[in-house]
């Protein structure tokens, strides 16, 4: 498999983590998953994400805590790893701070079905082009 391929998810629902698990596992990826951020920053000491979806509600800090340390702080080497927030209804402020930190994207859980990841991450290696600002394809 050509591209993005290592991908780490972060996420604390255990059932929507193992259903995203284990589509991305069936469809050729390394995953590594984490439930909160101590395991997500644990995890990139040894794991090198090409993708990472974040969740945006997070126990302790959150994803988008986590977004502005992978952006700024070069020892987790993941500054250019595409980051995509995983988000609920009713959190666009939330989603615009993302985008301004520099997430390459977001999707509303529960407008996706778990073989979506496969879309979104085929999308993140076709060039930008018309994209809308912040949106996936999917």
């Amino acid at each position: 498999m050509a591209g993005l391929q290592n991908v780490l998810l972060v996420e604390d629902d255990v059932m929507i983590r193992d259903l995203y698990l284990t589509t991305l596992v069936r469809n050729g990826f390394k995953v590594e998953v984490a439930g909160n951020s101590e395991e997500a920053f644990a995890k990139l000491k040894t794991f090198h994400p090409d993708v990472i979806f974040l969740d945006i509600m997070l126990p302790g800090y959150s994803g988008i805590d986590i977004l502005k340390e992978l952006r700024t702080n070069p020892q987790h080497g993941s500054q250019h790893a595409k980051v995509i927030m995983l988000t609920n209804l009713a959190q666009e402020d939330l989603i615009d701070k993302a985008m301004r930190l520099g997430a390459s994207g977001y999707v509303v859980k529960a407008d996706i079905l778990p073989n979506d990841l496969l879309g979104i991450i085929s999308s993140l290696n076709q060039p930008q082009t018309d994209k809308p600002s912040g949106a996936v394809a999917q």
